[in-house]
């Protein structure tokens, strides 16, 4: 039995490799310790794979977001074998998928066990097959680095809030996300159940990363990294003696003076805050259960702690006013971020404003001079100092 996992093209990223697929490397290492043959093709920055560039399977799995939905669709055809597609994207839209892609099989949620055990002929494959979730996250094994190139694996570009030159990667300590954004696929029920990794189960991956790579700075990719407060200040425990640089994305209201620091000593350097707009108007659209207020507060208490911070803006949001765009500026300009990085609105499948308004991502079109956006972007960096 032979298996052969595929991270499908992204080539719109700035650097496509830069992102080890950690799906992926939580599958492999689930099959490899079932003793089944696994390898990862890493296809993340090759725009038009060919036959030759894929080795033979039995099975294949391919990952799959809506950014790689066309990709996965042109991949699938030259694929000499059975095929498995999971992810975010499919398992919001199962039917679609499978209607569209024509893979053999669609597998929602979270299928690391699911299939290993379809592989191995434990189950019988049918084209939807609903994976589940996992109640305890301590139980999977590691990610499997192993099976990509150490560069795949270790990052030296700065991409990730590391020194240039510094090596870094990513890990996850978390799943799912309890809120529902609008615009956001996390708010769908396939996404919504929030779990998290003991203290003790991360120090020991963050060990073993250090000790076989080197790494001296970690990008933590969970949807809100502070989420709970006791478990956040265990890992801060853990993390202190490690010497590891680090940054995580969260929420503002989330965070304390107290926690901040615990976090500051335990090598924290930058926190990225989802802030979307100024306006509470425009946060109440997006069911963001927050307000500008405590936003702008958790954005100082960052910097205040000396941690760089960077916010993310969402530009054009149904509903939109000058006003609300006029809100974000002077937000920008009494916060200071270090950073910013604004996205033009494109709802996600699965978010409630898809399904509510009926209008997915192929209704909305952005000029490659769109030079609105271009202006906006402008004001917002004339206002920072």
């Amino acid at each position: 039995m032979n298996i052969v996992l595929i991270n499908p093209p992204q080539t719109q990223l700035l650097q496509p490799r830069a992102y080890l697929p950690l799906g992926l490397a939580y599958i492999a290492s689930v099959l490899e310790k079932a003793k089944v043959d696994t390898q990862i093709l890493n296809l993340a920055d090759n725009p038009n794979p060919q036959p030759s560039d894929i080795p033979p399977a039995d099975w294949y799995g391919i990952s799959c977001v809506t950014a790689t939905k066309d990709a996965v669709k042109k991949l699938i055809p030259i694929l000499d074998g059975r095929t498995v597609i999971g992810g975010p994207h499919p398992s919001v839209l199962p039917e679609e998928t499978i209607a569209e892609l024509k893979p053999d099989i669609v597998m929602t949620g979270e299928s690391e066990y699911m299939f290993r055990d379809l592989v191995l002929g434990k189950i019988e494959p049918i084209p939807i097959m609903n994976a589940g979730f996992h109640e305890d996250l301590n139980l999977l094994p590691f990610p499997a680095r192993h099976l990509f190139p150490d560069s795949d694996v270790v990052d030296r570009s700065g991409i990730h809030g590391q020194e240039k030159g510094v090596p870094a990667t990513t890990v996850i300590t978390s799943r799912g996300c309890p809120y529902s954004c609008n615009f956001c696929c996390k708010g769908h029920p396939m996404f919504n159940w929030y779990r998290y990794r003991s203290a003790f189960n991360v120090l020991e991956e963050l060990i073993f990363l250090k000790e076989r790579y080197g790494i001296e700075h970690v990008r933590f990719v969970d949807d809100e990294f502070t989420l709970h407060k006791g478990r956040t200040t265990e890992l801060m425990n853990a993390l202190r003696p490690l010497d590891l640089t680090w940054v995580c994305i969260t929420r503002a209201d989330t965070l304390d003076a107290d926690l901040l620091s615990l976090m500051k000593l335990a090598g924290c350097v930058e926190v990225h805050i989802g802030v979307e707009t100024g306006s509470d108007r425009l946060l109440k659209l997006m069911n963001k259960q927050t307000t500008s207020r405590i936003l702008k507060y958790g954005v100082r208490l960052i910097k205040n702690m000396g941690i760089r911070v960077k916010t993310y803006l969402m530009w054009k949001y149904p509903g939109e006013t000058e006003e609300d765009r006029e809100a974000t500026i002077e937000f920008i300009r009494e916060t200071q971020p270090d950073e910013y990085t604004i996205s033009r609105f494109i709802p996600l499948p699965g978010s409630a404003i898809e399904r509510v308004t009926g209008k997915g991502a192929s209704d909305y079109f952005y000029p490659d001079e769109d030079l609105e956006f271009q202006e906006y972007q402008k004001r917002i960096g004339e206002v920072l100092k």
